[in-house]
């Protein structure tokens, strides 16, 4: 049993895409489990990040950037934002320096209407040449009324400042607990062949263009960890027929490309050598389709 002083729980980053949550989270855990591009939407799923230490266990979860609800896709990043609100103890918010006013306000009704304890932070402010964007004003008045506190962090280029910033800001607003809610060796409650699958498409990310990594999806179709190497094959789904030649590249050299970074981070993450086989198929419209939406893993799961 933990001390009366122990706390334990989960804290939702909440933020439009690009933010940089995920770049905040790998820079809290100080390992890398969430996949970071700079195009906007590359989180699809949560992600679990867990830090412990002797006063606390705080399990962060990196959500999908808020978007508009609509069919397919969309709706289901729109649906998973909900979720993971809803099954949240604290909401820390992340605004970039460069978003909006409008899309701030937005951001704050939308945790406001939550109704739970929440904390923010404004992320890039590398990215402003003079002073803070109007969006830090609007934090400044909420933190006013509100008693909502909020800092200004570089999670990219003070990743350790960041860490004891936001390590600080949500300690006091998660709920005391006896014990920790998971082992405290783990880092991530993720599965091996899901962060495999999201390494890749973070690699397809990185080497394609335009409204390619859009219309791309990545599962695992095997994990055989039966002999001495581990074996990962992955389809790669893309949901046009002319993305399929642009993912491969001429002579298959971008294929080869993307499978040679997504493989140097799986084995960074399991501490081994595996082998990686990657295979690129067609699924005209799996964006706007249900079934095969469910089948890649898009689909809520009510609890």
């Amino acid at each position: 049993m933990k001390s009366n002083s122990y706390r334990a729980g989960f804290v939702a980053l909440l933020g439009e895409p690009n933010a940089g949550k995920s770049t905040l989270m790998n820079a809290v855990l100080k390992e890398k489990v969430s996949i970071v591009s700079e195009k906007p939407q590359t989180t699809r799923g949560r992600i679990h990040g867990i830090h412990s230490d002797k006063d606390r266990q705080i399990v962060f979860v990196d959500a999908p950037g808020v978007v508009a609800k609509e069919a397919g896709l969309n709706k289901f990043l729109r649906d998973e934002v909900t979720s993971v609100l809803a099954h949240s103890d604290v909401v820390l918010l992340v605004v970039a320096a460069t978003d909006s006013e409008e899309a701030v306000a937005r951001l704050i009704e939308r945790v406001v209407e939550s109704g739970k304890p929440w904390a923010a932070v404004i992320t890039k402010r590398d990215l402003l040449k003079e002073g803070l964007a109007p969006a830090s004003a609007l934090l400044r008045a909420q933190s006013a009324e509100r008693g909502i506190r909020f800092e200004v962090i570089s999670a990219l280029k003070k990743s350790s400042e960041a860490r004891d910033i936001v390590l600080d800001l949500v300690t006091g607003l998660l709920p005391q607990a006896e014990a920790p809610l998971y082992d405290e060796e783990l880092l991530t409650t993720e599965p091996v062949r899901k962060l495999a699958a999201e390494f890749v498409r973070e690699a397809c990310f990185r080497h394609t263009r335009q409204e390619v990594p859009y219309g791309l999806a990545v599962r695992v179709a095997r994990y055989d960890e039966t002999g001495k190497l581990p074996k990962i094959y992955c389809d790669i789904l893309v949901d046009r027929e002319g993305h399929k030649g642009i993912l491969i590249g001429a002579g298959g050299a971008n294929l080869k490309r993307i499978g040679t970074e997504a493989r140097a981070e799986i084995e960074r993450l399991v501490g081994g050598k595996v082998y990686l086989e990657l295979h690129v198929d067609v699924r005209e419209g799996w964006t706007k389709n249900p079934g095969l939406m469910k089948e890649l893993g898009y689909v809520i799961v009510r609890e």
